[in-house]
């Protein structure tokens, strides 16, 4: 029951983020949606459970934040519409490839406390795991290439500003 419950806060975790992308892409660039959808999404909320997903990986989630200061940031529709078009084409799949994650890591820790599982079984899930890690990091090196096509310069002097503000390390 507990794992189950787990399984579904980060697949919700997640879900809400990918969709948060989508309404504020909408927001900025699809016709007839109300201004006022993009508050719908709570930005706060979503770039906290994007950094528990983090934990599946090295590379951050950078959409929330950015969506979150779109405006900081200097977003134009057609940027925005841009990062809404690479959402709609990956988001099944990544959000796909990480609910497996969660399962096996799942399947990971209960075979691995079974003394009879031979240390073969467990090198081998291990290595599952591995490489659904490859496939979101290959999604989200996507998402980065998208983001380093799309900002100008100015652009992406506000992100530092905003990235050294929220934390993160910069180079």
């Amino acid at each position: 029951m507990r794992r189950g419950k787990w399984i579904r806060t980060w697949a919700a975790a997640l879900s809400l983020c990918l969709i948060g992308l989508q309404a504020g892409a909408e927001q900025g660039g699809g016709e007839g949606v109300e201004a006022g959808d993009f508050d719908v999404i709570d930005w706060k909320l979503a770039k906290e459970r994007m950094a528990m997903l983090s934990q599946m990986g090295f590379h951050p989630f950078l959409m929330p934040l950015i969506m979150e200061n779109r405006d900081a940031i200097g977003l134009t529709k057609d940027q925005i519409k841009v990062f809404r078009e690479w959402r709609n084409k990956n988001r099944v799949p990544l959000i796909h490839a990480m609910n497996k994650i969660i399962q096996e890591r799942a399947v990971f820790q209960r075979i691995a406390l079974n003394p009879k599982t031979r240390e073969e079984v467990l090198y081998a899930k291990q290595e599952e795991i591995f490489k659904l890690h490859r496939k979101v990091l290959k999604y989200q090196l996507s998402c980065r290439r998208n983001i380093l096509d799309t900002f100008n310069e100015e652009q992406w002097d506000n992100f530092r500003f905003v990235l050294s503000e929220t934390g993160y390390a910069l180079d």
